[in-house]
């Protein structure tokens, strides 16, 4: 019974240096924080360029070729004649 009386004793003296340990820690953790400052507030209307059509140009390749034309202006290699 004395046994059980002083681990109680113990485990209270121990309870309470725990919670000023965790006391003390947390006053550390909140004085070594720095202030919190509001960022500024960001506008996303503007945040997509959007160019006239006239200066919007697709990537090379996604463009369809431009086709060929040979020495009397026929254009070359669109339709194959497979009559023979």
């Amino acid at each position: 019974m004395d046994q059980d009386t002083d681990r109680l004793e113990q485990s209270k003296v121990q309870l309470t240096k725990d919670k000023q340990d965790l006391s003390d820690t947390q006053q550390q953790s909140r004085a070594a924080q720095p202030a919190v400052q509001a960022s500024p507030a960001i506008n996303l209307n503007n945040a997509i360029e959007n160019p006239p059509r006239s200066q919007q140009v697709l990537p090379a390749d996604l463009t369809a070729p431009k086709p060929q034309l040979n020495t009397q202006g026929q254009t070359i290699g669109r339709l194959i004649n497979i009559t023979a």
